[in-house]
C-alpha cells in the first residue's frame, strides 16, 4: 500500500532535506508527491527550461528509496506569462479580470494557456517520464477550486458561442430550446449571446446550465490535453490522476475521471475557520463519490489533512485520534493510497498556516506519532485490505448537472444542495448500509434499493434505467422536487412528480417553498404515529392515488395533507415531500430498508460501521466520530482486532475518536 506525504522542497531549506528523508523513513513513508506549484522554477522565462533543482531532489528521493508522484504545475501560471499574455487571465461575473497573485489565475478556454500547459507538461514528461521511481502523475491541482470553475472573460464568451453553435447547429434551435421569446431575448447572431455576467435580475435558466456544461467540457478538454501529452512519454506502468474536488463547481468530476487511471481526492474534513469538522456522513459521501466515479475502482487520497489548516483564518486543530479515524474512514470506503498534507509547514506564503505532520519548529510531536502509528499498521495489513472488496446494496443517485440546476434556482434562502444531499445520503450511512453513488448510465439492477434525492433536473438515460428498475420490482426512495425539469432546465408540463407519479402512487397538487424564518410541522400516522419533525425548506402537498400516507402536515392551512407516502408498486416506492429532520429520515429509511432486504447495523449516533469482504476473512471498521463521548456497539458475532488479535463480542465500547478494525 502506498503511504506518503506532500513535500515542498522549494519551500524547505536544502540543509533540512536529509533530515526530512530520515523522518519520512521513520514514519513509514514510501511515496512522495512533488512539484505541483513550481512552474517558474522549471520555466523561468518563455521557452527556457531549467530542471536542475528537480533533477537534484528527484535523485535524492530515489536514492533514499522513495517512489514519486509528480504534479504538473499548471495551477500556478508564472508572472512573466500573465504579464506578456494577459488574455490567459480569467474574469469574474462582473467582468473584472482576476489578477496574478494567488493561484488558479487562468481560463481553460485560452488557447494560449493550453499551448503553454501542453509544453510544460511535455517537457516534464520527456525528462522524468521513464524514471523508474516516478510511478505516477497528477494533472494540475484541484480543478475549478476557489471559484475558478466559471470564467466570464471575452475569451470565454467567444469560446462559449462556438460551443453553442456546435451544440445547437442553428440559432432557431437554440432560441426554441432556451425559450428566448421570454423577455425579448431572441438571438439573431451567435455573437449576441453573452456569458452570464452580472445582470439586474437573473439569467435564463437554460443559458446558465449550458454555460456550466461549457465550463465543464472546457476542463475535460484541458485535462485531456495534459493526459495525452503525458501518455506519449511516460512508462506504461505509470498512472495519471487528478485530485478532484466534489462541490457545486462547473466541473463534471465523473466525466473527467474516465480519462484518468485513478481518481484522487483531497480529504479535508475541516478547514480554515470552521469551528468543527464536517459530519462523518459528508465525508462518507465524498469517499463514495471517488470510488463510484471510476466504477468502483479504488482511489488515492492525495492530500489527507494532518494539522490545522487555513490561510488568513486558522482552522480547527484535529484532536488526538482524528487523523487515524479520517484515514481509516477513507481506507474502509476504497482509498488504496494515503498521502498526508503536508510533511512540513511552510514559513512563508499564503499557506504558512496550513500545518502539517511537522510544524514550523521542525520537531516531531503528537501528530508525527499518530501518523507513524497509522503507517506502521497499514504497512502491515494495508495490502490485504486493498485486496478486499466493498459491496454496496444501496445506490444513491448523483448528477453534477442536477447540482448546477439547483445552484441557480435554490428556491429557498436556506437551501444548500450539498447539505440536503448529505442528509438524505446520511440516512443510509447512519443505518450502516453499504452505499454506492450511481450516475446516469450506471446499471441499477445490482442494488436492493435506490435513493434519488432532490431529482430536480431529469436525465433521460437515468429516467429509463430507473423505470426499468421499478418495473422489475426495485425499491426506490424519492424526495421533494422530483421530476420538475427537463435536461434543458425548462419545467416539464406534467403533474409532479412527473413520469414517476404512477410508481409513487401520488400527485402533487401544490407546493410551498419555506425560507429560513419559516417552518411547518410533519407528524407520523399509522405505524409512524408519535414520530414528529419540523418541515423546513420545502413542502409538497401530496394527494395519494394508490400510496399509503406515512406522515401528514400539521399547524398549517394544509393540515392533514400527506407529506410522506409509501406505495406498493412491484417494489416499495417511498416519497418524502418535505425537508424533514434526520430522526424522521432514519425512521422512514428503517422501514424502506426492511422492505428491500437491505443489511443494516444498529449503531448510536456518530458511529460509522463499514464492512469489507476478503478472500479469507472480512474486515469490520468501527469508528466513533464523537470527540467527547464513548459509544456502545453491539456486535453480531465474535471478532478479532486486527492489530492486537484481541477477541471482541457482544457489546463493544468505543472511546471518543476510537477506530477498531475487526476481522472474522
Amino acid at each position: 500500500m502506498y503511504l506518503g506525504v506532500d513535500y515542498y522542497p522549494e519551500q524547505t531549506p536544502r540543509a533540512l532535506w536529509e533530515e526530512d528523508f530520515r523522518l519520512m523513513k521513520e514514519l513509514g513513508v514510501n511515496v512522495v508527491r512533488l512539484a505541483e506549484f513550481a512552474w517558474t522554477m522549471m520555466e523561468p522565462e518563455e521557452g527556457v527550461y531549467d530542471f536542475r533543482f528537480w533533477d537534484d531532489i528527484i535523485e535524492r528521493l530515489s536514492a533514499a528509496g522513495f517512489d514519486i508522484v509528480l504534479g504538473t504545475p499548471t495551477a500556478t501560471p508564472p508572472a512573466w506569462m500573465c504579464h506578456k499574455y494577459p488574455e490567459i487571465l480569467p474574469a469574474d461575473e462582473h467582468g473584472v479580470t482576476i489578477s496574478f497573485g494567488a493561484r488558479r489565475h487562468y481560463t481553460v478556454h485560452s488557447e494560449t494557456y493550453q499551448r503553454f500547459s501542453v509544453a510544460i507538461t511535455t517537457e516534464m514528461a520527456k525528462r522524468y517520464g521513464k524514471h523508474s521511481r516516478v510511478i505516477g502523475w497528477q494533472t494540475d491541482n484541484e480543478y475549478g477550486h476557489e471559484k475558478s470553475d466559471r470564467s466570464y472573460s471575452d475569451v470565454d464568451r467567444a469560446a462559449f458561442q462556438v460551443w453553442l453553435k456546435n451544440r445547437y447547429g442553428t440559432l432557431d434551435a437554440l432560441n426554441e430550446t432556451w425559450g428566448t421569446v421570454f423577455w425579448s431575448q431572441i438571438y439573431t447572431a451567435w455573437e449576441q449571446i453573452p456569458v452570464p455576467r452580472k445582470v439586474y435580475q437573473e439569467h435564463n435558466p437554460s443559458l446558465l446550465v449550458d454555460f456550466d456544461r461549457f465550463c465543464a467540457d472546457g476542463y475535460n478538454h484541458y485535462n485531456k490535453l495534459q493526459v495525452d501529452a503525458l501518455r506519449e512519454h511516460i512508462h506504461p506502468e505509470a498512472f495519471i490522476t487528478h485530485n478532484l474536488v466534489y462541490s457545486d463547481m462547473a466541473v463534471n468530476q465523473q466525466q473527467m475521471a474516465q480519462d484518468l487511471d485513478y481518481v484522487a481526492f483531497d480529504n479535508y474534513p475541516v478547514w480554515g475557520g470552521l469551528p468543527e469538522p464536517n459530519r462523518f456522513e459528508k465525508m462518507a459521501s465524498d469517499h463514495d463519490l471517488c470510488r463510484s466515479s471510476k466504477q468502483g475502482k479504488g482511489f488515492w487520497v492525495m492530500e489527507q489533512l494532518s494539522g490545522a489548516q487555513g490561510w488568513s483564518k486558522i482552522g480547527y486543530l484535529p484532536r488526538p485520534g482524528h487523523i487515524r479515524l479520517w484515514t481509516y474512514q477513507a481506507v474502509a470506503r476504497g482509498a488504496e493510497a494515503i498521502v498526508y498534507f503536508r510533511f512540513r509547514a511552510a514559513l512563508f506564503g499564503t499557506e504558512e498556516f496550513c500545518h502539517g505532520i511537522i510544524d514550523h519548529d521542525g520537531k516531531p510531536k503528537r501528530k508525527f506519532n499518530e501518523v507513524k502509528q497509522i503507517m506502521t499498521e497499514l504497512n502491515t495489513f494495508g495490502d490485504e485490505i486493498n485486496a478486499s472488496s466493498y459491496r454496496a446494496e444501496v445506490g444513491v443517485y448523483f448528477d453534477q448537472e442536477n447540482v448546477w440546476a439547483w445552484t441557480h434556482q435554490p428556491h429557498s434562502d436556506a437551501f444548500d444542495f450539498r447539505t440536503e444531499f448529505v442528509r438524505f445520503y446520511g440516512g443510509a450511512v447512519r443505518r450502516q448500509a453499504s452505499t454506492d453513488i450511481v450516475f446516469p448510465g450506471d446499471k441499477l439492477d445490482q442494488y436492493k434499493l435506490i435513493i434519488v434525492p432532490l431529482y430536480f433536473l431529469t436525465n433521460p438515460t437515468f429516467d429509463q434505467a430507473l423505470i426499468d428498475y421499478m418495473e422489475q420490482g426495485g425499491h426506490v426512495i424519492f424526495t421533494y422536487r422530483t421530476g420538475v425539469k427537463d435536461p434543458h432546465n425548462n419545467v416539464l408540463p406534467l403533474t409532479l412528480p412527473g413520469q414517476f407519479a404512477t410508481y409513487a402512487g401520488i400527485e402533487i397538487d401544490e407546493y410551498e417553498s419555506l425560507q429560513a424564518v419559516q417552518e411547518n410541522r410533519v407528524e407520523g400516522i399509522g405505524k409512524f404515529a408519535g414520530q414528529g419533525s419540523p418541515a423546513r425548506l420545502w413542502c409538497d402537498l401530496i394527494t395519494p392515488t394508490t400510496a399509503e400516507p406515512l406522515a401528514v402536515y400539521r399547524d398549517t392551512f394544509y393540515d392533514g395533507v400527506a407529506a410522506v407516502t409509501r406505495n406498493e408498486y412491484k417494489g416499495m416506492i417511498t416519497y418524502i415531500g418535505a425537508s424533514i429532520d434526520d430522526a424522521m429520515i432514519d425512521t422512514i429509511y428503517r422501514q424502506a430498508f426492511l422492505d428491500a432486504g437491505v443489511q443494516t447495523f444498529e449503531a448510536p449516533d456518530q458511529v460509522e460501521i463499514v464492512r469489507r469482504h476478503g478472500e479469507t476473512r472480512d474486515f469490520l471498521f468501527l469508528m466513533n466520530h464523537d470527540t467527547k463521548a464513548s459509544r456502545d456497539v453491539v456486535l453480531d458475532a465474535a471478532y478479532q482486532e486486527l492489530n492486537t488479535n484481541e477477541t471482541y463480542s457482544g457489546t463493544v465500547t468505543l472511546a471518543p475518536l476510537e477506530t477498531l478494525i475487526l476481522t472474522t
